[in-house]
């Protein structure tokens, strides 16, 4: 390999060029819920639109709002879990880790070695592998956008609702007298963390779950496949 080869950067791919445009639209929208969440005006218009939603539902009246705060992060971790799990090839994905983790192992001791052909070539067989992973991620993240809009009206609603709530006391079981509005763990207000708790808990075992029950169906079809040519 000569020189300029060396310097030469790799052509960019259809799939990478995909995948910088799915980023940015995401990054797109994430700047658009940053200006939303700061922006008082347009956060209570949202937060008073999406309270006719979800406040019959989840709302309680606004008797208990540490169970309003637990339900909707619970509906949050089940609503963006479950499609995230059908838009991810996690049979891929597994087969694109263990490969990762080999080649990492050979390229690190082509290196040990000096061993300048064959860094060459496992950097190349590297790069397809890491195009692989990002189409991968890149059918992951298509849900996630459309999620992400119905993310942002859950949590704005719960701000609106939290500080409209006509008291700002309550308990809970680890605790009395509470402040909804202003109590903190370290400097994040104690509703967000009590929500994203839920949310990252509910999400996590849902996927499991879901794994679970699908892997089983796959395996139990397989065999039933393998029996039936033997």
């Amino acid at each position: 390999m000569t020189e300029q080869q060396r310097r030469t950067p790799p052509p960019i791919s259809e799939a990478q060029k995909k995948m910088m445009k799915m980023q940015m639209v995401y990054l797109l929208i994430t700047f658009l819920m940053l200006i939303f969440i700061s922006t008082p005006s347009i956060r209570l218009a949202i937060g008073a639109g999406a309270n006719a939603i979800f406040s019959p539902i989840i709302g309680f009246g606004g008797a208990y709002p540490l169970l309003t705060i637990v339900s909707s992060g619970i509906l949050i971790g089940l609503i963006t879990s479950i499609p995230r799990y059908f838009f991810t090839d996690w049979v891929k994905m597994g087969e694109i880790q263990h490969r990762s983790r080999a080649f990492g192992k050979a390229i690190r001791d082509a290196y040990r070695n000096n061993e300048r052909d064959k860094i060459n070539k496992l950097s190349r067989m590297r790069t397809e592998v890491m195009m692989e992973s990002q189409a991968v991620t890149m059918n992951t993240m298509k849900p996630l956008m459309v999620l992400t809009i119905f993310t942002l009206l859950i949590f704005i609603w719960l701000d609106v609702f939290i500080y409209s709530l006509p008291y700002s006391l309550f308990s809970t079981p680890w605790a009395t007298g509470l402040n909804v509005a202003t109590s903190t763990v370290w400097i994040v207000p104690a509703w967000i963390v009590l929500y994203m708790f839920a949310s990252l808990t509910v999400g996590y075992f849902a996927t499991m779950l879901i794994k679970y029950v699908d892997f089983k169906y796959r395996l139990e079809k397989f065999e039933h496949k393998e029996m039936e040519m033997n």
